[in-house]
């Protein structure tokens, strides 16, 4: 799955983002300052450095998206900075 991460997504001919990360039998993609969450089955190709989809529910896959982005962006304790050398 990590073979998805940092490649240009494309949906048919046209560039659509940039792949983040790939969460849950999703994709994410960064497209402009929005987060799309696009389920995995809606990939029709990929390449060394893109990726196909099919079209998708752009709408439904920024909800997702949105989610990720709660989830994912969590604050990071003192604690944690501490762990990993930033004091």
């Amino acid at each position: 799955m990590h073979d998805l991460v940092c490649k240009f997504v494309y949906i048919g001919d046209k560039e659509f983002g940039e792949s983040v990360d790939v969460h849950k039998n999703r994709v994410i993609v960064k497209s402009g300052t929005k987060f799309y969450a696009i389920p995995l089955d809606l990939i029709v190709k990929t390449e060394k450095e893109k990726i196909i989809l099919k079209e998708f529910d752009k709408k439904e896959a920024e909800l997702e998206g949105k989610k990720w982005v709660k989830e994912k962006s969590k604050p990071v304790s003192l604690e944690e900075l501490k762990k990993y050398g930033f004091e």
